[in-house]
Order: structure tokens, then C-alpha cells, then sequence
């Protein structure tokens, strides 16, 4: 009996046939999803093909997060075409606000476990938060498979992450990716998927998946999975929805094993200009700060709201730092008004914006000017990312964030234990 790993599986199932890995193999997603600013493209060449006649029978859904709300003409038209895409494809349009898209389709059940899906956005890999097998694609090739109703795919080989131990305090798996990222680079994971594993002394939480599967394509990853648990399974059965588990068999063979033990692990950050050169927080402290930024696809969820009002309850941000918060969806938004964090957030000086990619990915609210240094929870921090190439972004965890925004320099958040 063959054993497969879950990018395996996962394409066996969508191709209709066994594959393994180094095959070329032609399958059909279950969920394509663009957004506002690479989706017109996508728009654009679906039309010159097939004189718009698409063979794509599955889901396809455009989401409106990018640039929310538009900051000019442009960004305004770019909605409109795609309220029009949406209404010529019978696709589902998610209005601007409502949430990042790889987050927003995660909590509201769109993706599931098991699941094939493409996406127009690189960060289509926070997808396997909850084992599905997300690739992010060009606009072209979206618009190609809307048009064939398939794509060609080599199958990846995977790498085993093995997470052990406890989480000391103020660490969490935003080290634990950082912390790979610094061992083994930008390219250590090219066209490969990363499957993550956890023993039963580490629980990992679904935002805690969000934030390690979203940062594996910083790696070159294909794919990043992390193997679901049954609380994950149980999200979804709360919802009523009806999930396949698919689940790596125990004999897979591995291209490779990373063993990780947390039990020791300190708050990691990463320095300019890429998000593998890492070191520990204590190698960075004490560098000024104009902005601190917290919120994006992986990060900004209802743990890391609540990281951050841990640490800023009681305390102002710096007279020089700018904070930024931004909840990754409207409805963690919500949850983090009742809770009562927004409002800990708002008395230490925080702005609390819209979901929206905006600053992120250097768009709009929060562009960095020349000569300009923050400090970020998000997911990039190569030259220009978020403003002026010119500018320059650190990388880190929440509560790192949230302490060096009171500092007013990044900050260790032991010391304020």
C-alpha cells in the first residue's frame, strides 16, 4: 500500500487518479478567489478567452480588501469591474469590509479542509491553517483556469515540521515561523509544501495555524498545511458544514524533517530586508521607531488583538510612534469590541482601522515616507514593501509590537511581565 503526504492526497483527489510527488498533473480547484487589485487582470484576459465562456464549475469568489475604502478613482473602478465580473460569472462578491480575504473565507466556512484552491494573491497559502492545499497564482493563469476549468500542477514534495514542547510567555507561532524562516531561508522550501505537525503538549489554536501557514510562501513554499486537529474539525461541524478529513497516513515519505522544540524559543524579529533575516528580539532592542503596525491576513485575529491589549492595557503609546490596528475581519472586529480590547487599544493611543490590506502591501493607511523605521506583525518587510524604499520594516510577533509601541523602540516583552 502506497502512503501520501497531504499535498498528495489532496491532488489525487482533484486530479481524479493516485498521484506522487514530481508528477505534472492536470486538476481542477474547488475554491478560485481574487481581490481588487490583481482581480481586473484577471478580468481583462478571462474575457479575450473563449470570447468569455469559462468551463470552471466550482466556487469563485471576489473579495474587495486591498485597497477598502478605495483611496482614488482608480481603486474605485477597480471595484466596480469586479462587482461586474462577478455578476457575468454568478461568482460571490464580498463587499469591502468585511474582512482580509484568506482570513474572511476561513471563518466564514468558504474554505475547508481538503480542499484544492487558487488564489490570486501569494498569501492564498494561509489556506492550509485549516488543511487545505492553498497556491497562490498569477492573474493570467486565474483567468486561464476560469477559462479550461483546470490547470497543471506539479506535484510538490513536502517537508515535515515536527512542533513539540510549550510556548514560553510572550512567544508564539509567529516565532516559531520566523524561527524556521532564519533556519532555512527564503528558498529553502521552493515549489515544496511544508506540512506541520504538533505533539499533544502543543495545542495549536486556528489562529495559531493562520499565522504559521500564511508565512510559508516567504520560504518559496508551494503550499503550507498544517496537519487539522479535531478542534478544527469541530469549527466546522459547529457551522453544520460537512468536511472530508484528509489526513496524512503515517508512512508518508518526506522529502526532508525539521524538529522544532518551543520549550526555549524567544520572541523572534526580522531585520531588513527579508523576512529569513531573523534573530532574537534581544539582538534589535532599542532601535526608534515611527510606526508600529498590527493586523494583516495572519496576524490580525482575535489572539492578537488580545495579545496586544494585554500588553498596552494601563499604557500609552510614545509620542512618537504611530500604531496602527487593524482586525483582520469585521467580525473579530466585533468580538473584540464586547470583550472590551478595542477600547484598551483606543485609551493607549491606538488607531483602529478597517480591514484592509492597505498598508501591508505599501497601498494606503500606513505608507512609510522616507527614512522611516516600524515595527510589524505582518508578513513582509523587503525594500519598499511599505512605502519608500527608502523606509525600513522589522518583522515580529504581536506582543513585541505592542511593547516596542510604548517604548517607543523595539522593545522586549518580558520586561514588561
Amino acid at each position: 500500500m502506497v502512503s501520501h503526504t497531504m499535498a498528495e492526497k489532496i491532488l489525487s483527489r482533484s486530479a481524479g487518479r493516485e498521484v506522487h510527488s514530481g508528477e505534472y498533473v492536470w486538476a481542477s480547484p474547488d475554491l478560485i478567489y481574487i481581490h481588487d487589485i490583481l482581480g481586473p487582470l484577471t478580468y481583462d484576459v478571462y474575457r479575450q478567452m473563449n470570447e468569455g465562456k469559462g468551463f470552471y464549475t466550482g466556487k469563485f469568489v471576489i473579495v474587495h480588501d486591498h485597497i477598502f475604502p478605495p483611496k482614488d478613482i482608480q481603486s474605485a473602478e477597480n471595484v466596480q469591474q469586479m462587482k461586474q465580473f462577478s455578476r457575468e460569472l454568478d461568482a460571490e462578491f464580498v463587499k469591502g469590509g468585511e474582512g482580509i480575504e484568506h482570513t474572511l473565507l476561513v471563518e466564514r466556512g468558504i474554505i475547508k479542509p481538503g480542499q484544492l484552491i487558487l488564489g490570486g494573491d501569494s498569501h492564498t497559502v494561509t489556506s492550509g491553517a485549516v488543511g487545505a492545499m492553498g497556491i497562490g497564482m498569477g492573474s493570467t493563469d486565474i483567468a486561464a483556469t476560469l477559462a479550461l476549468g483546470r490547470n497543471w500542477f506539479m506535484v510538490p514534495d513536502t517537508m515535515k515540521i515536527m512542533l513539540s514542547g510549550e510556548y514560553p510567555e510572550f512567544v508564539t507561532s509567529k516565532d516559531i515561523i520566523l524561527k524556521i524562516l532564519g533556519e532555512i531561508g527564503v528558498n529553502g522550501a521552493n515549489y515544496r509544501a511544508m506540512e506541520f505537525h504538533s505533539d499533544d503538549g502543543l495545542k495549536l489554536s486556528l489562529d495559531d495555524r493562520l499565522s504559521l501557514s500564511n508565512m510559508t510562501v516567504e520560504a518559496g513554499a508551494k503550499a503550507g498545511m498544517c496537519v487539522p486537529s479535531d478542534e478544527v474539525f469541530r469549527y466546522y461541524a459547529d457551522m453544520g458544514e460537512n468536511v472530508e478529513e484528509i489526513l496524512p497516513d503515517s508512512s508518508a515519505k518526506y522529502f526532508s524533517q525539521i524538529n522544532l522544540d518551543v520549550t526555549d524559543l524567544r520572541p523572534q524579529v526580522a531585520r531588513p530586508f527579508s523576512p529569513d533575516n531573523v534573530v532574537d528580539v534581544s539582538e534589535v532592542k532599542g532601535i526608534e521607531l515611527d510606526q508600529v503596525y498590527i493586523g494583516n491576513c495572519a496576524n490580525g485575529t482575535l489572539s492578537d488583538l488580545r495579545e496586544a491589549a494585554e500588553i498596552l492595557k494601563g499604557s500609552q503609546v510614545h509620542s512618537r510612534v504611530r500604531l496602527i490596528v487593524v482586525p483582520a475581519t469585521r467580525n473579530i472586529y466585533k468580538k473584540a469590541l464586547d470583550e472590551g480590547l478595542i477600547k484598551k487599544l483606543v485609551d493607549a493611543g491606538a488607531t483602529i482601522a478597517p480591514s484592509t490590506c492597505g498598508a501591508c502591501a505599501g497601498l494606503h493607511m500606513g505608507v512609510l515616507g522616507k527614512g522611516e523605521t516600524a515595527l510589524s506583525n505582518t508578513n513582509r518587510n523587503y525594500r519598499g514593501r511599505m512605502g519608500h524604499p527608502e523606509s525600513r520594516v522589522y518583522l515580529s510577533g504581536t506582543y513585541v509590537c505592542a511593547a516596542s509601541a510604548i517604548e517607543g523602540k523595539i522593545s522586549d516583552p518580558r520586561e514588561f511581565a
